[in-house]
């Protein structure tokens, strides 16, 4: 809970060393800063496309799942230095609003080099997706080359190969995902309930999903289930710790056995983007209300105009005033900290932990809740 004027003390390297509770004795210390508002642990974003930042502002608000892939596919590859200017723009923004951790979406080394100069902690996800048989092992063995890069540098803090979505990915490259996670029992993040025209499309191959990709030339190559609760526990082993992003239109019962099929499970939100591609939110009280493990996450420029954590928890507590601020704090720190596996390092105020410190200015302490004034600082 909350420390009144309380103080966190950290070494030359940001290493808390020390929390005092001063218990209303205020003291003076060498080299103490005073500040006016709320200092928080820095900010995890669990769920971030940061190759598709230079797609900022080209892309319009979405009717819908079918049209926003179509835009990402029309708008994805543009000029290198553009691409570049995007997303070292984008890393620069992830800082200067008190970002720590980022769970973050890879289809390219574009991020690679960014990744190598910043001192953020990053699990990257090389996503497969693919709905033509014929090319599933040619795709897969590109993913496992993609992530042998990211291994090999030194920017790696962890990495996995993940699926993209429930909808975009064949049977065939089904079973080659599902035979890598049994060996290798790793991280999993899936795009989960994001739009209705997924359950329409996996019930029966109907709906704007399945217009758009006839379109495109696109084969329909999905596994014999109706819908993405089926398709998760069918190729995803129970005993992975897994991702699930978005969830706006998952239901009470889908989150349940969610829940309690996987050893360990998180449900990244993702606001903003859902705000932006669907125009509405996840019954976030409901999720709340089932005890689920919760994060938070921006996704990427193409679907929403900010990348930044705090503003996520902001559309949380004003869309749903019964959400605590100190709920919703722990899915944007702590929560997210333990959804990639980095809560020994950051997440918390603990004695050995390097999780940044961020200041919450306009701070409303008699509701204990941020105001339409605050911004975030990052002090350390």
């Amino acid at each position: 809970m909350p420390i009144k004027n309380g103080i966190v003390v950290v070494d030359n390297d940001n290493t808390i060393t020390e929390i005092i509770n001063p218990q209303g004795n205020i003291k003076e210390y060498a080299s103490m800063e005073f500040h006016n508002g709320i200092i928080v642990p820095g900010f995890v974003n669990a769920h971030c496309h940061l190759e598709l930042s230079h797609l900022k502002g080209k892309i319009g608000k979405a009717s819908g799942i079918a049209q926003f892939v179509s835009n990402v596919r029309e708008y994805r590859n543009v000029d290198r230095v553009d691409i570049d200017n995007g997303i070292n723009q984008a890393f620069k923004t992830l800082k200067a609003n008190g970002t720590i951790a980022v769970g973050d979406i890879c289809n390219t080394t574009d991020t690679l080099n960014a990744k190598l100069e910043s001192d953020i902690l990053f699990h990257n996800f090389i996503e497969l997706f693919g709905l033509n048989t014929v090319d599933a092992k040619d795709r897969f063995h590109a993913a496992l080359e993609l992530l042998r890069n990211f291994q090999d540098s030194t920017c790696d803090t962890s990495s996995s190969l993940t699926p993209h979505a429930t909808y975009s990915i064949s049977e065939s490259l089904w079973n080659l995902l599902n035979d890598e996670f049994a060996k290798r029992n790793s991280l999993v993040s899936i795009h989960y309930g994001e739009s209705m025209q997924e359950y329409y499309f996996l019930e029966n191959h109907s709906g704007s999903l399945a217009e758009n990709f006839k379109e495109l030339g696109i084969p329909i190559n999905l596994p014999e289930c109706k819908n993405p609760l089926e398709i998760v526990q069918r190729f995803i082993p129970r005993d992975s710790k897994v991702l699930f992003v978005h969830n706006t239109f998952a239901s009470e019962s889908e989150i349940r056995q969610l829940a309690m099929y996987f050893k360990e499970s998180c449900f990244v939100l993702c606001p903003s983007s859902n705000l932006f591609i669907e125009g509405v939110l996840p019954d976030v009280p409901m999720l709340n209300g089932l005890g689920v493990n919760l994060a938070l996450g921006t996704d990427s420029y193409s679907s929403t105009d900010t990348i930044s954590v705090f503003d996520q928890m902001m559309i949380l507590l004003e869309k749903y005033p019964t959400l605590s601020f100190t709920d919703v704090l722990k899915w944007a720190t702590l929560n997210g900290a333990k959804a990639l596996s980095f809560d020994s390092q950051v997440g918390s105020f603990e004695m050995g932990k390097k999780p940044g410190l961020n200041l919450i200015t306009d701070f409303d302490f008699t509701l204990m809740k941020p105001t339409s004034k605050s911004k975030v600082n990052r002090l350390v």
